[in-house]
């Protein structure tokens, strides 16, 4: 592992810049514009950066899918989806209150979340994945990029652990109906700011779902039963502002909010 001059490697700097920015609310540059990071570098930098969160008391308990938004993919210049990680102290109680303290620019995205019953690990195909969901709940998904702006490579994103910032989960129901093309309806404030269908999730969320067991399982960290997974974003982030209330509507599987606290 090559060494930079103050004896912190490339991925060892990064990580701890951008655990600096998560921790002060101060964002940083992005690091492609000053050298290259590979891809496999980017998850190691995402490993330490959730290593320092556990060793502040934090855990693991989830993960968490970017670019599996069509529309949005086509906008960045992505191709295939990446992942973050899920901690303990980013869950936000359905009907709690969001802190905006220490964070950057904070935008929020309603997703779908699993809860597996077993393990995946491998090869799984859409049957066996649906046989180890244990429940699924209307979600939201909070946002922010410890980065100054968005001209960032898809490096860059997994290096920040996927933007990963908080989420809020609705209430857990039985995986018994079809997800593939449920409608999704945004209120911010009692004002209708987004909509848009769950078929925007990978054409699926068990897809998703897929996509996240194979990066997993490529990494090395197989989903094991009990892990939360949100499978990315329905619609078009919306940005958040101090004292603002959300509410997401997915059909079927009902609703799930937040309020914003002052900054």
């Amino acid at each position: 592992m090559s060494r930079m001059p103050d004896g912190l490697s490339k991925v060892e700097r990064l990580a701890s810049a951008l655990d600096q920015a998560l921790c002060t609310g101060v964002p940083i540059a992005q690091w492609t514009g000053a050298a290259a990071i590979t891809l496999q570098e980017a998850y190691a930098v995402q490993a330490l950066g959730m290593a320092q969160r556990c060793r502040r008391g934090d855990r693991k308990i989830g993960l968490k899918l970017a670019f599996t938004n069509r529309k949005a993919m086509a906008h960045l210049g992505v191709d295939a989806p990446v992942y973050g990680v899920l901690s303990a102290a980013m869950q936000v109680p359905d009907g709690g209150q969001l802190t905006l303290q220490g964070l950057i620019r904070p935008r929020a995205e309603p997703e779908i979340a699993f809860l597996l019953s077993r393990r995946l690990d491998g090869a799984t195909g859409l049957d066996q994945a649906l046989r180890a969901v244990q429940a699924v709940a209307a979600a939201v998904e909070i946002i922010d990029s410890r980065y100054r702006d968005f001209r960032f490579s898809s490096a860059d994103v997994v290096a920040d652990n996927a933007s990963a910032c908080a989420f809020v989960l609705g209430p857990w129901q039985p995986p018994s109906m079809e997800l593939g093309a449920l409608t999704v309806e945004v209120e911010l404030d009692g004002k209708l700011v987004a909509q848009g269908s769950s078929a925007s999730i990978l054409d699926h969320p068990l897809q998703a779902l897929l996509a996240a067991v194979r990066l997993a399982s490529d990494a090395g960290h197989p989903l094991e039963a009990g892990t939360i997974v949100l499978t990315g974003s329905a619609t078009d982030p919306v940005v958040l502002s101090a004292g603002s209330q959300m509410v997401v509507h997915f059909a079927q599987l009902g609703s799930v909010g937040f309020s914003v606290g002052p900054d």
